[in-house]
C-alpha cells in the first residue's frame, strides 16, 4: 500500500510532490506517480500535468510536474540549463572522505558530482557505511550511483551497480532526492524550495557520528 500523497509545493502552474521508492516516476504502467499526482491536479479541474523530469523506480524524493503545457516547457528548460539545484542523501559502502569531486564523463558527455560525508557507522550484512550528501551538477542517467561506485562507494542496496562485497538485501536503494531549489518557472521573481527527512530506512542505521546537519533534517517520516 503506497502511502498519501506528500505535496511539498503547488499552485495554478506546477506541483512538487515526494515520490515513495518502489514506484515509477512515469510510463507505461498502470501504476506510476505521474497517474498518482494526476488524479490530485484533476480533482482540482486540471488536466495538462506532465513530469518535468524524473527519479529511478529504487529512488525516493521530490518530483516537480508541470500542470500546463507552458509551465512543463518551462520547466523543462530550467533543468536543461542547470538551473535547478538538487540535493541527495545516500547511504553508500565505506568509510566516505570528508569531500570528494567526481568528475569524468558518462556516454562521453561531462559529469560532475560533490559528494560529503556526514556521518559513519555500520549495517548489518553490509559492513561498514557512510551517510552522504550528494550534489549533481550535471544529470546523465544514474550519474550518482555510477561516481560512487566508480570510486568504491557504491550506494547500499544497488544492484543495478553492485558492491565488490555485495549487494545489501534489506531495504532496497538508499538514495533519496530530499531538495530541490529553483526559480519558479513562470511567476517572475519567485523562488521555490523544497526539503524533506529521508525514508524512515536511514533512521534504522547506527552512525557513530550525526552532524549538525543530520540533526536539522530530522530523520523521521516518509516513505
Amino acid at each position: 500500500m503506497q502511502p498519501p500523497l506528500h505535496i511539498g509545493f503547488e499552485d495554478e502552474h506546477i506541483a512538487v510532490a515526494w515520490k515513495p521508492h518502489g514506484l515509477l516516476t512515469s510510463g507505461n504502467d498502470g501504476n506510476t506517480f505521474l497517474r498518482k499526482v494526476s488524479k490530485h491536479v484533476q480533482a482540482q479541474n486540471r488536466s495538462e500535468i506532465a513530469a518535468c523530469h524524473r527519479l529511478d523506480f529504487p529512488t525516493s524524493g521530490w518530483v516537480v510536474f508541470g500542470k500546463n503545457v507552458a509551465a512543463t516547457r518551462a520547466m523543462g528548460q530550467l533543468f536543461a540549463e542547470r538551473r535547478v539545484h538538487k540535493a541527495y542523501l545516500a547511504l553508500v559502502h565505506g568509510a566516505l572522505p570528508p569531500s570528494l569531486l567526481l568528475e569524468w564523463p558518462l556516454e562521453g558527455k561531462q559529469a560532475v558530482t560533490t559528494a560529503q560525508c556526514l556521518a559513519q557507522g555500520t549495517i548489518a550484512g553490509g559492513g561498514a557505511v557512510s551517510l552522504a550528501l550528494l550534489r549533481p551538477l550535471t544529470g546523465r542517467t544514474h550519474q550518482l550511483r555510477r561516481h560512487l561506485h566508480g570510486v568504491g562507494h557504491g550506494i547500499v542496496g544497488d544492484d543495478t551497480y553492485p558492491h565488490a562485497g555485495g549487494i545489501y538485501r534489506g531495504k532496497g536503494l538508499f538514495l533519496c532526492a530530499y531538495e530541490l531549489d529553483f526559480e519558479h518557472p513562470i511567476v517572475a521573481g519567485k523562488r521555490v524550495r523544497v526539503q524533506a527527512p529521508p525514508s524512515k530506512k536511514f533512521t534504522k542505521i547506527p552512525f557513530v557520528h550525526r552532524s549538525d546537519f543530520i540533526a536539522q533534517l530530522r530523520l523521521s517520516s516518509h516513505a
